[in-house]
């Protein structure tokens, strides 16, 4: 399976979700970053720094104009370190994501990159 195919079958893993597949990846493509290759899948996207206080950050737009430091990941499958790499390049400083309706983690990626810097 590619990662695209993992990430669906994932989303509908526990049940209808939410927000159907379709209209979350047209989300994202209007308000955040739709990747896909070979290697990995993620659906992700600038959230409002207050966000970080909310259970699960919704699909709730925030203006790419004002690139926000911190982006949520809906969902993603495959080589992660890929995304990481990603997102430090676009000088995204937190990674937010969740865990099958968990609490909201945090991933600081400054912290993370300054640890793996010889």
């Amino acid at each position: 399976m590619t990662p695209y195919e993992i990430a669906r079958k994932a989303y509908h893993r526990d049940g209808p979700p939410h927000h159907d597949w379709t209209s979350v990846v047209d989300f994202h493509l209007q308000h955040g970053l739709v990747h896909g290759d070979s290697r990995v899948f993620y659906l992700a996207r600038p959230i409002d720094p207050l966000a970080l206080t909310y259970e699960h950050p919704d699909l709730i737009a925030w203006p790419l104009a004002q690139l926000s430091p911190i982006w949520h990941v809906w969902i993603a499958a495959g080589d992660l370190s890929r995304l990481l790499v990603h997102a430090g390049n676009l000088g995204i400083q937190t990674v937010t994501f969740q865990r099958r309706n968990n609490r909201l983690h945090r991933l600081d990626l400054r912290r993370l990159f300054n640890r793996l810097s010889p």
